[in-house]
């Protein structure tokens, strides 16, 4: 009976063994079929994605480059304009520089006739300098010669008087 008993275990031990062998083999396949799906079901959604991704920069690089070329027109046409603009500039800096070169020579004839003004302002002064020195000189002389010429007529009349008094009294140098 021993025997059976152990014959017993042995065959229960290898059937458990087996279902979990079993088991484990149908659980593997299950999950990979399910595994599987799912992962076709996302490179489903990543070829469509792609596409729609493709799709879309195939849009922008298209956007893209018609701005790119309504861009290259703008900028020829301001290029264009911006020559013609910059020929007339160029004209226009001929003329301004002879004009400050005409500038530059009338200042230098200005700065010219400005030195010559001071130096003839400088001997105006000294001329009016000297003339006011000499009116001094003959304002004093005049005051001077007033001066004597009072005096001398003072003594003229009063030689005059004393002339005078002799003429009346009569002198003995006039009695004869």
């Amino acid at each position: 009976m021993i025997n059976i008993m152990v014959q017993i275990t042995a065959y229960i031990f290898i059937a458990i063994i087996l279902g979990y062998f079993f088991g484990w083999l149908i659980t593997k396949i299950l999950l990979r079929n399910q595994y599987q799906n799912k992962l076709e079901a996302l490179n489903i959604k990543k070829s469509v994605i792609e596409e729609e991704v493709l799709k879309n920069l195939k849009d922008e690089l298209f956007n893209y480059k018609k701005e790119n070329k309504r861009l290259k027109k703008q900028n020829h046409k301001i290029s264009s304009g911006y020559d013609g603009q910059k020929y007339i500039l160029d004209e226009h800096n001929e003329v301004l520089d002879d004009f400050q070169k005409r500038l530059l020579k009338k200042d230098e004839v200005i700065e010219a006739l400005t030195h010559k003004l001071s130096l003839s302002e400088e001997k105006e002064r000294e001329i009016e300098k000297k003339y006011e020195e000499e009116i001094q000189a003959f304002m004093f002389e005049r005051i001077e010669l007033t001066k004597k010429y009072k005096e001398l007529l003072e003594q003229y009349n009063k030689l005059k008087e004393h002339k005078g008094m002799l003429s009346k009294k009569g002198s003995w140098f006039s009695k004869n």
